[in-house]
C-alpha cells in the first residue's frame, strides 16, 4: 500500500509547487510569546507567560522568546540542519525528494532525519503553537493523510514566500526543547543560563539532538541518553562536512555542563528581587486597564502571549534606597530590632509626573512571603488599607491656605475638648460631636499656637477646631482632589463597601476625625498627595508604566498621568514653608529628621500607635512610609518596649514604649533619602513672598510656644529624646499627641 501513497503524494506537492499556493500567513494564528517587565533602564523584572489572576484573569501560555538569525549561534544552525535535515541547504524552495521520503518516514512511524524537512516540521510546529485551543492543537499533530497533505501545502507556500534563513530562524524559535523550553533562546536559558548567540558546540550539538524526543534525551533526568545524543549529532556534522573530526572529538570529551536555570514565570523574588511588589503592581494595572483590551481575560492573554515589551518607571536607586531602608529599620525576623514583626513599606513617587520610582515592604514577595502590597489599594494587590494620623492634617493645612488663613492665624487650645459643628457635604449637621485631646494627661489649661506652630507641633485640638472652621467638606475634598480614594478605590465622598470591621460605613465627610487620619487609605495615594505639593501643587496620577509595545513593535495605550494643577502654586508653596518647619522648628515632632538639602514633610501616628506614618519630600522626589502590624493592627499595637522597637542609623536600637511617625516611620524615610535619587542639591522650594496675604500676621513662627523639651512625650510628660534620637527627658507638654474618640460622628480618632 505504500507505493501508491508515494506515487499520489509525489503529484500532490509537484503540483502544489508549481501553482505556488496563496499566502499561508492566513492560514497561521499569532504564535505566544512571553512578555518582558522592565525597569526605567531596560533591567529585566519579570517574565510573564502565565498570568494567574483569578477567575477570568488567567491564561497560560508558553515560555518562547524569538530571536533573529544573526542571534543564532552559527554553530546551532548547523547542527540542527546536520542532525534534522542534511539536504535543507542544497534544494531550492522546496526538496521534493526529501518532502515525500519525509511523509512515507511520517505515516510509517519512522524516524529518519527528523522524520520530516525543516520546512515541514517548522509549518507543524506553528500549527500547533498557534491553535486557538486545546483540540485544534491536537488536530495540528494528527497522524492523517488530510494533515500530512495540508502541512505540506503549507510548506511549499512558506518555502516560496520566505528565504532559508527565515524558515531556519522559524523554525528554531518554535521548536520544543523541554522543560517548558520553546525556542532556541528560551532552551540556551533553560539548560545552559546563556543565550542562542552564546552557545558552544557541544551546547548547541546536546541542544539539536534533543528536538526529537525532549523528554528522552533531557539532560536533567536522562544524562547517559543525551550524552548519546549530543555525540550522534557531533559525528553527523562531521558527516555532513560542517566539522572536522578533532573538533568533534574535543567537544565528545567535554561534560554536558547543563544548569537548571528555567526562567521564572512572573514577578518572582529570584528575578525582580525587592521590586517583586511593584512588579505585581504593574501586572494588575495592566489587567484593569480596559485601555489595553476589552476585557480582563482577553488582556491576561495579551500579557501572557502578547510578546510584550513593558517599560515601567521604577528607578533602581530610588528602590534599592527604599528597599535597603525598611528591611534596616524594622527588618522581618530581627528579635532585637523587630520583636513584634512590624511591617514596614515605602513607596515614592517623582513630583510633576506621578512617576512611581520605589515600591518596597520589608518582606519577601511570594508563597514564602506575602504577595500583599501595602503600599497600594485593595483593588491592585493590596492590603485593606492603613490609618495615616496626622499626616493626613496635609489636607486640613492645605484647605486653610486655599481660605487665606494665614501662618500667624493664632488659636487658644484647650488640651482636651470635643469640637462642635460639624456638617458633611450635602449640608446635614454632624450633630454627635468630635472628642479630642492632645495628651491623655496633660494639665488643664489652654495654650495659643500659630497655624504654622500647631502644624509643626502637630497639634490635634488646633487641627479639630481648624476643619471645623474651614468646613469638613471641603478638607475631604481636597484629599479627594489630590488623588487620595478609600483604600479599595472607592471616592472618599462615597461609603466604601461594607465589610466585617465595618459594618455599617459612611462618607469620608461624615467623619469628623478625617484630619487626624481615621479612614483607610494606601500610602501610594498619599506619596501622591505630597507630591502635588513638591511639584507646586500640579497634581499628576501615579504611573508605572511609560510604554508598552507588542512583538511587531507597535505602541499600545498606557494610562496617563493626566497631569493638572490641583492646587494652586501659591498656596502648594505656603503648604510647603510650613511643612519644612516639621523637619526643623524648634519642638516639631520631625526635628532631627531632616537632609543635607532643603526637605518637608508631616508624621502621622493612629489609635494607640496602630499605624504610624510620615510622608516626606525634597523638590524632586516624594515618599510616604507606612508602619504598622501586617496581621491585626489593633490587636498587636506598638506600644510597651517590646512592640515598639526598630534600629536607627548605627545600629541603634530603639524602643520607646510607643510608635510615632517620626519614629520607625521617620528614620525609614530618612535612611531611604540619604541614598535616593534626588537630583540636584541645589534644589529648593519656592519661597512664599513677604508681601503674600498668608504672611499679613507674620511668618507664624515667632509666636509663643509651649514650655518644655522637644521630645516625643506622652503620658504626663515622660519624653524619649530632643526630638532626633533616644535619651530620656521630662517635659511640662508633649509635642506628639495621642487622641481617643471621635471617628463617625465621634467614634475613634487617630493622633
Amino acid at each position: 500500500m505504500a507505493l501508491p501513497v508515494v506515487a499520489t503524494t509525489g503529484v500532490v506537492v509537484r503540483d502544489q509547487a508549481n501553482n505556488a499556493a496563496a499566502s499561508a500567513s492566513a492560514s497561521f494564528g499569532t504564535i505566544p510569546q512571553r512578555s518582558e517587565i522592565l525597569d526605567a533602564n531596560g533591567r529585566l523584572l519579570a517574565y510573564v507567560y502565565n498570568v494567574n489572576g483569578g477567575a477570568g484573569a488567567s491564561y497560560n501560555g508558553i515560555d518562547r522568546q524569538p530571536v533573529t538569525y544573526s542571534q543564532i549561534s552559527p554553530v546551532m544552525r548547523q547542527a540542527i540542519v546536520a542532525i534534522e535535515d542534511n539536504r535543507y541547504w542544497q534544494e531550492g524552495a522546496l526538496d521534493l525528494k526529501g518532502t515525500v521520503r519525509a511523509l512515507v518516514n511520517d505515516l510509517q512511524h519512522k524516524a529518519v532525519q527528523g522524520g520530516s524537512s525543516i520546512t515541514q516540521q517548522y509549518v507543524k510546529n506553528m500549527l500547533i503553537l498557534s491553535a486557538p485551543n486545546q483540540q485544534a492543537a491536537q488536530a495540528a499533530s494528527q497522524d492523517t493523510l488530510s494533515r500530512k497533505l495540508h502541512e505540506l501545502r503549507l510548506a511549499i507556500a512558506v518555502a516560496h514566500q520566505q528565504s532559508k534563513e527565515q524558515i531556519l530562524t522559524g523554525y528554531l524559535n518554535d521548536a520544543f526543547f523541554g522543560n517548558l523550553a520553546y525556542g532556541i533562546e528560551v532552551a540556551a536559558e533553560t539548560y545552559f543560563n546563556t543565550s542562542a548567540a552564546k552557545l558552544t558546540l557541544p551546547q548547541a550539538a546536546l541542544l539539536a539532538g534533543m528536538v526529537e524526543n525532549p523528554s528522552g534525551y533531557d539532560p536533567f533526568t536522562n544524562a547517559v541518553m543525551a550524552t548519546q545524543r549530543r555525540n550522534t549529532v557531533l559525528a553527523r556534522m562531521v558527516q555532513t562536512g560542517v566539522l572536522s573530526s578533532k573538533a568533534a572529538a574535543a567537544a565528545e570529551k567535554q561534560p554536558l555542563g547543563v544548569q537548571n536555570a528555567t526562567p521564572d514565570n512572573g514577578c518572582t523574588q529570584a528575578v525582580a528581587g525587592t521590586a517583586a511588589f511593584f512588579c505585581n503592581y504593574v501586572e494588575q494595572v495592566i489587567l484593569q486597564d480596559s485601555s489595553i483590551a476589552k476585557t480582563t481575560q482577553a488582556r491576561a492573554q495579551l500579557l501572557a502571549t502578547g510578546g510584550l515589551k513593558i517599560y515601567t518607571t521604577l528607578d533602581e536607586e530610588d528602590q534599592n534606597a527604599a528597599a535597603t531602608a525598611v528591611n534596616y529599620t524594622l527588618p522581618e525576623y530581627s528579635h532585637v530590632y523587630n520583636p513584634n514583626g512590624n511591617a514596614d513599606t515605602e513607596v515614592m513617587v517623582q513630583p510633576g509626573t506621578g512617576e512611581i520610582k520605589a515600591m518596597a515592604e520589608n518582606r519577601q514577595y511570594g508563597m514564602n512571603g506575602t504577595t500583599i502590597n501595602y503600599a497600594v489599594n485593595s483593588n491592585y494587590g493590596g492590603s485593606s488599607g492603613v490609618q495615616t494620623g496626622s499626616s493626613s492634617k496635609l489636607f486640613t493645612l492645605t484647605t486653610a491656605l486655599e481660605q487665606n488663613i494665614p501662618f500667624g492665624f493664632s488659636a487658644s487650645v484647650p488640651d482636651s475638648t470635643t469640637v462642635q459643628g460639624f456638617s458633611n457635604c450635602a449640608g446635614q449637621p454632624l450633630t454627635q460631636g468630635f472628642p479630642v485631646q492632645n495628651d491623655e494627661n496633660s494639665s488643664s489649661g489652654s495654650t495659643s499656637y500659630t497655624l504654622y506652630a500647631a502644624t509643626a507641633q502637630s497639634i490635634n485640638v488646633f487641627f479639630a477646631q481648624l476643619e471645623q472652621k474651614v468646613g469638613l467638606c471641603n478638607v475631604v475634598k481636597t484629599a479627594a482632589n489630590l488623588g487620595v480614594t478609600w483604600a479599595d478605590g472607592t471616592p472618599l465622598l462615597k461609603a466604601p463597601p461594607k465589610s466585617a470591621s465595618d459594618p455599617n460605613p459612611v462618607p469620608a465627610d461624615d467623619i469628623t476625625s478625617f484630619t487626624l487620619g481615621s479612614v483607610t487609605v494606601s500610602p501610594l495615594s498619599m506619596a501622591d498627595a505630597y507630591a502635588t505639593m513638591a511639584a507646586r501643587g500640579r497634581y499628576c496620577a501615579p504611573v508605572a508604566m511609560t510604554r508598552i509595545t507588542t512583538e511587531t513593535g507597535a505602541s499600545l495605550t498606557v494610562p496617563s498621568a493626566s497631569c493638572h494643577q490641583a492646587v494652586s502654586p501659591q498656596v502648594a508653596d505656603a503648604v510647603n514653608y510650613v511643612l519644612q518647619g516639621v523637619l526643623n522648628f524648634p519642638g516639631a515632632t520631625g526635628a532631627g529628621l531632616g537632609l543635607n538639602r532643603v526637605a518637608a514633610g508631616k508624621t502621622g501616628t493612629a489609635n494607640n500607635s496602630e499605624y504610624a506614618a510620615f510622608g516626606g519630600y525634597t523638590p524632586n522626589l516624594a515618599a510616604y512610609v507606612s508602619v504598622f502590624h501586617p496581621t491585626d493592627p489593633g490587636q498587636n499595637l506598638m506600644v510597651a518596649p517590646v512592640n515598639s522597637c526598630y534600629q536607627q542609623q548605627g545600629g541603634v536600637l530603639a524602643c520607646n514604649g510607643e510608635m510615632f511617625g517620626a519614629d520607625a516611620p521617620g528614620h525609614t524615610w530618612q535612611l531611604s533619602f540619604e541614598h535616593a535619587n534626588l537630583g540636584s542639591a541645589s534644589a529648593n522650594f519656592v519661597p512664599v513672598p513677604g508681601d503674600s496675604p498668608l504672611m499679613s500676621m507674620g511668618d507664624g513662627q515667632s509666636a509663643p510656644q509651649q514650655a518644655g523639651g522637644k521630645g516625643k512625650g506622652k503620658r504626663g510628660g515622660n519624653g524619649n529624646g530632643n526630638g532626633n534620637g533616644n535619651g530620656n527627658g521630662t517635659t511640662a507638654n508633649c509635642i506628639f499627641f495621642f487622641c481617643t474618640g471621635g471617628g463617625a460622628n465621634g467614634g475613634p480618632v487617630q493622633g
